[in-house]
């Protein structure tokens, strides 16, 4: 009789969760919206599936998205958005970048009175938010992993991006990290290019394997694009993660198979991307279809965060699964 009643409850509170998000989307479909959407590299796994989560999103509203992928090029990026103004779209939503770079082009849309959107690019002049999770506390969560993975001690190698805030901001939580292990020495330190990454970091590492040899202790990268490519140089030299090990952040598939597989790669923090597409989309409705002012629905410091976890061989989501399935 309890059992029968609980399981009442838990289908009508199901009911309405189903009935609240119908209605939503029927709200968003009320309205016709075209959204310029564009990103800076869809070169980034994780760029793809922001980008697919985002295109699905709004197939499903019935919304139109005119989409763009800048291949790591900067004045790339701020002439897509150019053309976007001449478009006409009812708003643009900037995926991935470094906004500072592109000002010019975000004023420029300002001025056509066309709202911008951002996820994962950071706060800046013209954007109406950034929706994104916590970098410093991604890379602090995975920078301290790696510290006492170590016990404290050892030598690293460590990868960095400064062309994008999240990544310049996960840079910045290791190094803090850093200062309160003396004991771990960062062998090299290199600068990942914005085009051709994956390629640069394998063979940087292949080259720091030359060098330092049986020195290395681990890889720290800013995001699992590298992380694969420094896995794939130490597997090809035959250096399993009991020798060193390798972490990164974003939370791929095939980071999670890396993971369960007992590879060098031992660490990621997931970003839910497709949660981040959701968010966006859901401001898209709030401002261009509901009409509602951005203060009501945008927090004083324009950042929308999403949270991300920590993923270890001790908590790798089963094959296909996403840690907030």
């Amino acid at each position: 009789m309890q059992r029968s009643r609980v399981a009442r409850v838990a289908l009508m509170g199901l009911a309405i969760m189903l009935i609240a998000a119908c209605s939503f989307t029927s709200v968003l479909a009320a309205k016709p919206v075209t959204i310029g959407y564009v990103s800076a590299n869809l070169t980034a796994t994780s760029q793809v599936r922001t980008t697919n989560a985002f295109k699905a999103q709004t197939k499903e509203i019935g919304w139109k998205v005119i989409a763009a992928d800048a291949k790591g090029s900067w004045p790339a990026l701020a002439d897509q958005i150019e053309n976007f103004v001449q478009m006409n779209v009812d708003v643009i939503v900037i995926a991935m970048s470094d906004l500072p770079s592109i000002k010019a082009a975000i004023t420029t849309a300002n001025k056509a009175n066309i709202p911008v959107i951002s996820i994962d690019s950071g706060v800046a002049d013209g954007v109406i938010a950034d929706i994104t999770t916590d970098n410093y506390a991604m890379g602090t969560k995975v920078s301290k992993y790696m510290a006492e993975r170590l016990n404290g001690k050892g030598n690293i190698i460590v990868f960095k991006f400064d062309e994008h805030h999240g990544t310049r901001t996960r840079g910045d939580a290791l190094d803090d990290v850093l200062v309160d292990y003396p004991q771990i020495t960062v062998l090299a330190t290199h600068y990942l290019p914005p085009a051709g990454f994956m390629q640069d970091a394998q063979a940087r590492t292949e080259t720091d394997i030359t060098k330092f040899g049986d020195k290395i202790d681990a890889v720290w990268c800013p995001w699992d694009g590298p992380a694969m490519a420094a896995t794939m140089a130490l597997q090809a030299s035959r250096i399993g993660r009991d020798k060193c090990f390798v972490t990164g952040v974003d939370g791929e598939q095939e980071t999670f198979n890396l993971i369960r597989s007992g590879s060098p790669l031992v660490a990621t923090v997931a970003q839910p991307f497709e949660l981040m597409s959701k968010a966006a989309i859901k401001l898209v409705g709030e401002i261009v279809v509901n009409g509602r002012p951005v203060d009501q629905v945008v927090p004083p410091t324009k950042t929308i965060y999403v949270d991300a976890p920590l993923v270890t061989p001790d908590n790798v989501p089963a094959k296909g699964a996403w840690p907030w399935d």
